[in-house]
């Protein structure tokens, strides 16, 4: 298709119904926006919040991120702290409310819904266009991540605004959309590395509509260079950031761990996100994962249509963009398996492909022309997109996506208790006193969740890395004022060396209700 045709098939530029699935996006999402940050993968979220707070309590330098688990500074080596940023920067104004910071989430979800909508429509027609942003509004997964604070979200948006970017660009080329194009292209891989698999769809991209002479497009390829050039320098200077504090967010380096100066001895149980034989050789990891397409990412009928249309996708002009993309995400799902496993939100990265599918495959169900036709009724539109709706709620409801991760019962949502024990620390604690926590058992070392409610710095451990070295260090030698841990019954049965050493200082008390909470005040020894 030549530029003039492209350019006399173009539609008009309001679309009511994209208006309406815009909508219909926001509306999804301000489901429990004003939850604390303590449902799923309520870590991850706090240690962001974390971040989001030092900016907007302390330094506004965005190349100096800092936690509070790392000591009196806590400077982290870390992704692009974009998304976390923009939220401190909206905090020094709201205050530290939860909401604002998920609605930072919600609005960089909505503009994906946006822009997938644009891109469908001008690879496939703007029914495939509409269909593609129905599903990324009402994905169950794209919804709870696109109210969470994860740099998942704007990471995704990213990856389609550089695909739709570039499409515009090869359209008609000029100066300013190959600058925008590659700021988004940039900004995908900064704020999440795994956005880099971005670079497969625009090869596609420029393959459908120039063959050879767009792949090998001289602003293509220095852009390409110019987007490599600044991720490389990004993750290089995040990377001298750890060889100087020992504090990483998992980029190159394994996360959960301290330097030997700080924790001398300590034995870590870290986990690696990268594939093992005996993972991808699982039964178990293969069911989970396609049990999550099938419920939690794309629903039922998100996959029916989706495969329905593969033929189809290979046989049109842009089947390269789709379909490299879903290669790349392929080989993302199969390197990092370890990480795949463990969270859902590692999926994100390979939805968009399968949403532009679905485009594809359900068209004419958001044919406003076709469904008139077809069923001789005014209303006809109307009434298939209550019908939608209708289903999208149910496959919302029938997800999992509420107990597993919006923890909308008691039983699914323990971290809550870290907002009852961080009031009790705060009230009990000098605003400058360092803190030695153990938040959790094997694999929680570096948590940021007591620290973060108790609004104050210093270093976290689990019950396996903790021993009596590491806090005899700490207080002797880096000024630990303070010992507290949420697992204090863990603690009395698994590591009694940790709490004979402790029994030498002063235990503060805590309310009754708080039994697992022990406090302890390394300034203090006990006068027997």
């Amino acid at each position: 298709m030549t530029i003039s045709d492209r350019e006399l098939k173009r539609p008009p530029s309001l679309d009511f119904a994209v208006v309406a699935i815009t909508l219909l996006a926001v509306a999804f999402r301000l489901y429990r926006i004003d939850f604390p940050m303590v449902d799923g993968h309520s870590w991850r979220q706090i240690t962001n919040a974390d971040i989001a707070r030092h900016f907007a309590e302390g330094s506004l330098n965005l190349f100096v991120p800092r936690v509070s688990w790392g000591g009196l500074n806590g400077v982290v080596g870390m992704e692009f702290p974009l998304l976390q940023y923009i939220t401190g920067l909206l905090w020094i104004v709201t205050t530290e409310l939860h909401w604002v910071a998920r609605l930072v989430s919600l609005a960089f979800s909505v503009a994906g819904v946006v822009a997938i909508y644009h891109l469908g429509t001008r690879l496939y027609g703007r029914p495939a266009g509409r269909a593609a942003a129905f599903l990324l509004a009402v994905s169950p997964s794209a919804v709870y991540f696109g109210r969470s604070l994860l740099s998942d979200t704007p990471m995704m948006t990213f990856m389609i605004g550089a695909v739709l970017a570039w499409d515009r660009y090869f359209d008609r080329p000029t100066p300013t959309r190959a600058g925008v194009a590659t700021l988004l292209t940039m900004l995908g891989a900064l704020v999440k590395l795994p956005a880099i698999l971005v670079a497969a769809p625009i090869v596609g991209l420029a393959w459908s509509r120039r063959r050879w002479a767009g792949v090998f497009d001289r602003t293509l390829l220095a852009a390409g260079l110019v987007s490599l050039a600044g991720v490389v320098a990004w993750y290089f200077y995040a990377d001298r950031i750890y060889l100087e504090t020992g504090l990483t967010q998992a980029v190159f380096r394994p996360s959960g761990t301290y330097p030997q100066t700080l924790a001398p001895g300590a034995i870590y149980a870290s986990v690696s996100h990268f594939a093992t034989f005996d993972r991808l050789s699982s039964i178990e990891f293969w069911r989970e994962i396609l049990v999550r397409f099938w419920l939690l990412h794309l629903t039922p009928l998100g996959v029916l249509a989706a495969a329905l249309a593969i033929p189809a996708l290979w046989r049109s002009g842009a089947g390269a963009v789709v379909g490299l993309w879903l290669l790349g995400g392929a080989a993302l799902l199969v390197v990092s398996a370890e990480g795949q496993y463990q969270h859902e939100f590692h999926q994100l990265p390979f939805l968009p492909p399968l949403f532009l599918a679905f485009g594809v495959g359900a068209a004419r169900a958001f044919d406003g022309t076709y469904l008139t036709g077809l069923l001789k009724v005014r209303y006809a539109p109307a009434i298939a997109a209550a019908g939608l709706v209708a289903v999208a709620v149910a496959s919302f409801l029938t997800s999992g996506v509420r107990p597993n991760l919006y923890r909308v019962t008691r039983e699914y949502a323990p971290a809550d208790l870290f907002i009852h024990f961080g009031n009790a620390i705060q009230a009990r604690v000098p605003p400058d006193a360092l803190i030695v926590t153990v938040d959790y058992q094997r694999g929680g070392a570096n948590s940021p969740m007591l620290l973060f409610f108790a609004r104050r710095q210093g270093w976290s451990f689990d019950d396996y890395s903790i021993s009596p070295v590491v806090i005899e260090n700490l207080r002797a030698h880096h000024g630990a004022q303070f010992f507290a841990t949420v697992i204090r019954h863990d603690l009395e049965r698994q590591r009694v060396a940790v709490m004979d050493y402790l029994a030498q200082f002063e235990t503060v008390p805590t309310p009754p209700e708080a039994d697992q909470l022990l406090l302890v005040d390394l300034r203090r020894r006990r006068q027997d």
